[in-house]
């Protein structure tokens, strides 16, 4: 899965409606839009209910962001293992 997407669908969640979470994000709404709906399409189920107050999760939206979290860290945590490493390489050739 593309960490983009989540990391798309969290600031959303965080952010409360499609517009906000593209500022945060720098990109425009229609580009956030269409990472939720790739996103959405990938896992078959819708993920917000969206109308002109914002947005909400739906159920699977609610049980797909614990996954979207732990998705993100985990990347983010092997970005930095992976980071550390390389810099010890650079010093200490194995």
């Amino acid at each position: 899965m593309d960490t983009e997407l989540a990391r798309t669908f969290l600031t959303v969640i965080t952010s409360g409606s499609f517009n906000a979470a593209s500022q945060r994000l720098h990109v425009t709404q229609s580009t956030v839009s269409t990472r939720i709906q790739r996103l959405e399409s990938a896992l078959g189920v819708e993920l917000f209910i969206r109308d002109k107050a914002g947005t909400v999760l739906t159920p699977a939206g609610r049980q797909f962001q614990r996954h979207a979290a732990l998705l993100t860290r985990t990347v983010e945590l092997a970005r930095q293992e992976v980071g550390r490493l390389r810099d010890i390489d650079r010093v200490q050739p194995i």
